[in-house]
């Protein structure tokens, strides 16, 4: 049996290649034009939704093909450009910690039954505020870049209510 790839699905991998090229574009080009992509990819994130829902394309599929690329595009990526630009064993730390929470954030939604709210704040609204943050804290302080880190995935992972737009 063929899978068959719907519109939404193709913006959803558009946006998982977005985090895994920030992720490239760090080591090549550095820090903003990284941050740029992770931005494009929660782009194309906001219009796959869209779409899905324009088109009535939701399933089961798209839900996890979502996620999987969340996980790159939200997680894996900003705690890695983060870790690369700041070089530092605490933030190392701090920006695994938050892969892991945005990873566990990511599979709670999926099998949440309610989806009128997100429990926990979103990943994608937590990696742009890493990205956003990080290097102005680091200026002052490679322990404010940490605190920042474990900050937003501890956001991730509490029971905090956010309204869906």
């Amino acid at each position: 049996m063929a899978l068959l790839l719907k519109t939404k699905d193709y913006l959803t991998l558009a946006n998982a290649a977005c985090g895994f090229m920030a992720i490239v574009v760090m080591q090549l080009y550095g820090f903003i034009p990284a941050v740029f992509l992770v931005f494009l990819a929660a782009f194309f994130d906001f219009i796959d939704g869209k779409v899905a829902r324009l088109k009535k394309e939701h399933d089961d599929f798209g839900k996890q093909l979502d996620s999987l690329a969340d996980g790159v595009s939200f997680c894996a990526a900003p705690a890695l450009i983060v870790a690369m630009a700041v070089d530092s064993p605490v933030v190392l730390v701090g920006c695994l910690f938050f892969l892991m929470a945005g990873l566990i954030r990511l599979a709670k939604y999926n099998v949440q039954s309610e989806k009128t709210h997100y429990v926990g704040l979103p990943s994608p609204i937590a990696a742009m505020a890493l990205l956003i943050l990080a290097l102005p804290f680091s200026w002052f302080n490679e322990w404010l870049v940490a605190i920042l880190a474990l900050s937003l995935g501890l956001l991730m992972l509490s029971q905090a209510l956010f309204k869906k737009p």
